[in-house]
């Protein structure tokens, strides 16, 4: 049966017989009933809202990525760096021999990415064994992304995603470093 809010009493038209409700009377909660319902409902409009994030939901013009990564929908980070940045060319992979697009990390190139994000999970190359996760940042902001776009001299659109990458072999015993993805935008 569908509920009709004309169905429902005003607090002035209750009958002469009606006692309080003993609902939540075990609760220590010294508001009104009409106050703990305002907060449940805010609970579930706020949890429905996060669902919607953790799926995918995202404002117009974001990136969404793999893992539940985030993109910055801007070609630019003026924000942190309003005369720009000096770029720093890759250090590995295909474009180390193109203009430089990305800043900050260790290492830089396209050897860091999957499907054009940061690599998650342990891959092994010959003797060397590596793990990859991705990490989500700020730039000058207080909203973290985990990947940024940067557009070279020449027009070109690239996609630069943070992560940390920790190699076991020759040479490494498990050290950890920043990593950055370099891969264009399509």
């Amino acid at each position: 049966m569908p509920l009709d809010l004309n169905d429902i009493p005003d607090t002035d038209q209750a009958p002469a017989d009606a006692r309080p409700t003993t609902a939540l009377r075990e609760l220590d909660f010294t508001g009104s009933r009409r106050a703990l319902f305002k907060a449940l409902a805010l609970g579930a409009v706020t949890v429905g809202a996060s669902a919607l994030n953790l799926f995918g939901a995202r404002p117009a013009g974001a990136e969404a990525g793999p893992y539940a990564l985030s993109g910055w929908d801007r070609n630019d980070c003026k924000d942190a760096y309003p005369n720009g940045y000096a770029e720093v060319g890759d250090t590995t992979g295909a474009y180390v021999s193109t203009h430089a697009a990305c800043l900050s990390g260790t290492w830089r190139g396209s050897v860091y990415c999957e499907k054009g994000w940061h690599k998650y999970g342990t891959y092994e190359n010959g003797a060397m064994q590596s793990q990859h996760v991705p990490i989500s940042t700020s730039c000058g902001t207080s909203t973290t992304k985990n990947a940024w776009k940067w557009t070279t001299p020449d027009g070109k659109v690239w996609r630069c995603s943070d992560g940390y990458s920790t190699f076991w072999g020759p040479g490494h015993s498990g050290q950890t470093y920043l990593t950055i993805c370099r891969a264009p935008v399509l």
